[in-house]
């Protein structure tokens, strides 16, 4: 019930009145639901306010707050929402899922300045599924640059996963290319005769059509 008295006073321009009510509330599960819900809420209209409301609450902050407010940012302004996130640490447990919200976001209609984004933060574990986002997408529109970036993550498995994706496509779209791409590489010949036997993988991990 109060989920939607929240929903219902934001929507009615209310936000200080869902503020003042969620503030009222003992803190526990439902009291972090609620301001996670008035974040996404928020955020559809007034992003700025909403990651001022977010900063207020300083290291107490919850991870489903800022994950809330860059999932709803991004898709209307990723690159605020990219300089919001620049503000977090990346050993914050938000970082790594804000930056792959933002990642998917981006390379919808921006590769370059996604991946110029994606370049300018230092490299960390918590950044490998945003890179891999960034492959998959760039793996149909820059098969040599998706493979570059795939070639740049960290964790082994995630690795191959996705420069056999990117092989995968590339050697289907440009077979000469991706000849070339092998000979010029300094792969084993087991790591080169499995990007050269890779099929793509849907969400169950079957052949198809990788997605996260």
């Amino acid at each position: 019930l109060l989920s939607e008295v929240i929903e219902t006073q934001i929507r009615g321009g209310g936000v200080a009145a869902a503020q003042a009510t969620i503030a009222l509330m003992v803190d526990g599960s439902a009291k972090e639901s609620l301001q996670r819900e008035l974040v996404s809420e928020w955020a559809k209209f007034d992003p700025v306010s909403a990651a001022d409301y977010v900063d207020s609450f300083g290291s107490e902050a919850t991870t489903r707050m800022k994950t809330a407010l860059v999932e709803e940012w991004a898709e209307n302004d990723p690159a605020a929402a990219a300089a919001w996130l620049g503000n977090l640490s990346t050993e914050d447990p938000a970082y790594g899922a804000a930056s792959v919200q933002i990642t998917r976001e981006w390379t919808r209609y921006d590769l370059t300045a996604s991946s110029e984004w994606l370049n300018s933060l230092p490299a960390s574990p918590e950044l490998d599924r945003a890179v891999a986002t960034y492959a998959f997408r760039a793996a149909q529109e820059d098969p040599p640059a998706a493979m570059s970036w795939a070639e740049s993550i960290t964790s082994d498995r995630m690795r191959s996963r996705m420069m056999e994706q990117v092989a995968a496509n590339w050697k289907n779209d440009d077979p000469e290319g991706f000849t070339t791409y092998l000979d010029n590489s300094d792969l084993s010949d087991e790591a080169r005769q499995e990007l050269e036997n890779a099929k793509s993988w849907d969400r169950g991990g079957r052949s198809g059509g990788w997605r996260r």
